[in-house]
């Protein structure tokens, strides 16, 4: 058996398809981390107090102007004239009291540590004063942020909202390629790995050697699994390494919110008719960056195996490359679409494509992206096992019943 999967490893691996694969993901990868490193600089960029600064005195700029010009619909009419200036009035006086607070800060060190008390001091008056007026869901939320706050204080990190580092660049990736590349990616490497010995007519050769029919298949599908998460994973890792060492790897033990739960809140009532998602109490769990990460690269790692399984019965129910192959990659993106579609938002829970959302999954809020409580990460671990299961039986199947063809 070992004979059989390094075999179809080297087969795989000599594949001029592996080698354009490969360079695509690299290449991929490295627009990404770009991409990623622009957004960081960007969001820094529109949080500095200089750029604040400039916005507020855009605005007031701005409602000046449209305190002068008048609508002539408002300005006909002497009350509603005068109750328009004066809400121009006061929103010019909030801005011009935000702005003189922000330019006593410019130039200035701003201690972290005195800012991250500030916040929590602020957020367990809020909770005090208004817990008791606010949903389960809302107070659930602030006491979750407190929590955070509080992580933040007893470890002394400072809060990274929009800095470029290894952690973050590589849980921002891992989540970027769940319906980027690895839906297409996956399809294109390993469309043909049965029908491709099709024709030419490879299979005869090796299904005349003493090796049962089951081993064969299950080699190739060893091989595929092995090379599709081995390759994936390892070109991550790198650029992991390689942002690391050019921006800092960051806090290994910044903290990220897992595991959150949500319920129908049976005391609000939207126009639909239904009932708005709320918070659980007590169901988030702070865990470290590393520990995240690796969650990630695992639940990865199972979507991976998922796809290629797929893919892998495709190409084995069918005996032409270019067919698998793009029947491959419509039934992916298709089932990726079609399942975001609200009426068939039921369906889509039973569908492996519904999980490409990696992060959200381990946080718990892909319970909020489907507006339902059952989609969670327990579900849709269960689903892609079932899903991977299901696929390969398929494909064993079919793969002993059409041998006796050849």
């Amino acid at each position: 058996m070992g004979i059989l999967i390094r075999q179809e490893l080297y087969k795989l691996f000599m594949r001029k398809k592996t080698l354009v694969v490969l360079i695509g993901f690299i290449l991929l990868t490295a627009f990404l981390a770009y991409g990623i490193k622009q957004d960081a600089d960007s969001m820094k960029l529109y949080s500095s107090p200089e750029f604040q600064i400039e916005n507020m005195e855009s605005n007031i700029t701005y409602l000046e102007a449209d305190k002068k010009n008048i609508p002539d619909d408002i300005k006909n009419d002497v009350d509603k004239s005068e109750n328009y200036k004066e809400e121009i009035d006061q929103e010019i006086t909030r801005l011009e009291n935000e702005l003189a607070t922000l330019k006593t800060t410019l130039g200035k060190d701003v201690n972290w540590r005195d800012n991250l008390q500030t916040q929590i001091e602020g957020l367990e008056k809020n909770i005090l004063e208004n817990g008791a007026s606010v949903t389960s869901g809302e107070l659930a939320q602030w006491n979750m942020e407190l929590d955070q706050l509080h992580y933040f204080q007893k470890n002394d990190i400072q809060p990274q909202e929009y800095d470029f580092n290894g952690f973050l660049y590589i849980n921002k990736l891992v989540e970027s390629l769940g319906q980027a590349f690895l839906v297409i990616g996956i399809a294109v490497f390993a469309a043909d790995m049965v029908s491709g010995e099709w024709t030419p007519p490879t299979l005869k050769l090796l299904l005349t050697q003493p090796v049962s029919r089951s081993k064969v298949i299950l080699s190739k599908f060893i091989a595929i699994v092995v090379a599709s998460v081995g390759l994936i994973l390892l070109v991550e890792i790198i650029s992991f390494i390689v942002v690391g060492l050019l921006y800092g790897f960051g806090d290994s033990a910044y903290p990220t919110l897992v595991g959150m739960k949500y319920q129908f809140d049976t005391g609000v009532l939207l126009e639909n008719g239904s009932h708005p998602l709320s918070l659980i109490q007590d169901t988030a769990t702070i865990i470290p960056a590393w520990r995240y990460t690796i969650q990630l690269f695992l639940t990865q790692s199972l979507f991976i195996v998922t796809v290629t399984s797929f893919v892998f019965m495709i190409s084995t129910l069918v005996k032409s490359s270019m067919v698998s192959m793009g029947t491959s990659v419509v039934s992916l993106v298709a089932a990726t679409i079609i399942f975001q579609i609200n009426s068939l938002q039921k369906i889509a829970m039973y569908v492996f494509t519904s999980y490409w959302p990696l992060g959200e999954m381990i946080t718990g809020n892909i319970t909020v992206l489907y507006g339902n409580p059952h989609v969670t990460e327990s579900l849709g671990i269960f689903v892609l096992v079932v899903w991977t299961a299901i696929c390969y039986l398929i494909a064993h199947i079919s793969f002993m019943k059409r041998d006796l063809l050849i």
